[in-house]
């Protein structure tokens, strides 16, 4: 056997992750960041309203929202595309909102970033660690947590009368990037309140 035979499986897996990540971080599926309006809307399995060329501060930041709903495994999302000034694709946003616990929408992040590591590898935060600031209006706090081959951050944010959470991580090669995330707020133990998570792909 060659003397460096073992060492490669090693690489195989790690060059296929590389590739994997390098290929699917320029859009999502058929969506490449880079593509007109009109060449998104020609891609099959999706119905989109009309595109938008300004936002609502009049800003040359244009939008196209899907009348469709694709499904990542098993769960809706809604679907809107984002563009630069000269009208080039530049943002994904795949978004899904429904009722639920505090611990099943933390608990769904989860899923969403376990899934989504299968398809990128390893995530991180986005945002530094910080303790509880009682100085901060409102008083917040963001710690660091791991799960499988990723880290991921959770920020608290302490209102009047209710607790806002915010997961989020994301991975990225330098130019692109995709980020999974969550929110909740609500009294910690309201069996059901808004849990909005989704997927977002954009370019730094």
């Amino acid at each position: 056997m060659p003397r460096f035979f073992w060492l490669l499986p090693v690489c195989a897996g790690f060059l296929a992750t590389q590739v994997l990540a390098a290929t699917a971080l320029d859009g999502w599926g058929g969506y490449k960041f880079g593509m007109s309006p009109d060449a998104a809307r020609a891609i099959k399995g999706q119905s989109f309203g009309p595109y938008s060329a300004k936002n609502i501060w009049n800003e040359n930041k244009g939008a196209m929202g899907a009348t469709t709903r694709p499904a990542i495994n098993g769960v809706a999302y809604d679907f809107n595309l984002f563009f630069d000034d000269v009208s080039k694709l530049n943002g994904i946003s795949l978004e899904n909102e429904k009722q639920s616990s505090l611990g099943d929408c933390g608990g769904g992040f989860l899923t969403l970033l376990a899934q989504q590591e299968k398809n990128y590898g390893g995530f991180n935060p986005v945002d530094p660690e910080r303790k509880r600031d009682e100085t901060q209006t409102p008083p917040t706090s963001l710690e660091w947590k791991s799960q499988g081959g990723s880290r991921y951050e959770l920020a608290t944010v302490t209102l009047p009368d209710e607790y806002a959470y915010a997961w989020k991580a994301r991975k990225g090669d330098g130019y692109h990037y995709v980020e999974v995330y969550a929110t909740w707020s609500s009294k910690p133990d309201d069996p059901a309140a808004p849990c909005v998570s989704g997927i977002r792909f954009g370019i730094k």
